[in-house]
């Protein structure tokens, strides 16, 4: 079916609709976002001291002159957040290449 035909009742939509995938990455993202401006207005910032010394350590190391600052709670999150990653990322990658070294490597002898 198509418009071009005379007393035609089906229109398409100008605009698709979102689908439930979109919808659910929307909401999560504005949640996240809620969750993430709650954490900054609390009284108390744990996360950014906690994260501190890491990040000052990482600067230190990677970014020499990289001046460190604290960080609220929210936002020290979502920075730590590609640290873990990383870290895990490394993690799995060190543990694959012992378990081919181990297949690869002569047994010793007893």
């Amino acid at each position: 079916m198509s418009n071009n035909e005379p007393n035609n009742h089906y229109y398409e939509p100008a605009v698709r609709s979102l689908g439930l995938i979109e919808g659910a990455i929307i909401v999560m993202t504005v949640g996240a976002m809620a969750v993430v401006q709650w954490l900054d207005e609390q009284p108390l910032q744990v996360f950014g001291w906690f994260l501190f010394p890491i990040e000052f350590l990482l600067n230190a190391v990677f970014f020499p002159g990289t001046e460190t600052r604290l960080r609220k709670n929210g936002a020290a999150l979502l920075e730590a957040l590609p640290m873990f990653l990383l870290s895990y990322v490394l993690y799995r990658f060190a543990k694959a290449a012992i378990s081919v070294l181990r297949l690869v490597l002569p047994k010793r002898p007893q």
